[in-house]
């Protein structure tokens, strides 16, 4: 039985079985990971200046940091973006405890996860916000 359910971003109803899936566009990703570049380059201190390859920025300058991508979770035929390029789970293999935390591992080891929200994710699991994608069952 499954412990976790998946909700649908469009309808709001739960995604059972093979008929949906979490998933983050990888173009999202690709741009974010070179706005994030750009913005360490254009707030790095230059080299002959004291502190050089250091970070330096205003507190004003931090809302221009380029924001992590979402996860989503869509049934198939909710999805607005199917055929976006996208690191997809299906439903069925995200449903318990345990796969959640393996899937944690796998995509730890991704370069590209801290670019994401699912630090997010995880925390709205824990605490039953509203935006969550996963919900526990009682």
């Amino acid at each position: 039985m499954a412990d976790l359910h998946l909700i649908c971003d469009t309808c709001r109803k739960p995604i059972d079985g093979a008929t949906g899936y979490l998933w983050v566009d990888n173009s999202q990703i690709n741009a974010v990971v070179k706005a994030v570049a750009e913005w360490n380059r254009a707030h790095t201190i230059p080299e002959g200046e004291p502190l050089a390859g250091g970070r330096m920025c205003s507190a004003t300058d931090l809302f221009s940091y380029p924001e992590a991508v979402q996860w989503q979770a869509h049934h198939h035929a909710c999805d607005p973006s199917q055929d976006a390029s996208a690191y997809s789970i299906q439903a069925d293999r995200i449903s318990t405890w345990r796969e959640l935390l393996d899937w944690t591992a796998h995509l730890m080891e991704k370069e590209w996860l801290t670019h994401t929200d699912w630090d997010d994710v995880l925390r709205g699991i824990h605490g039953g916000q509203s935006r969550l994608v996963l919900a526990a069952t009682n």
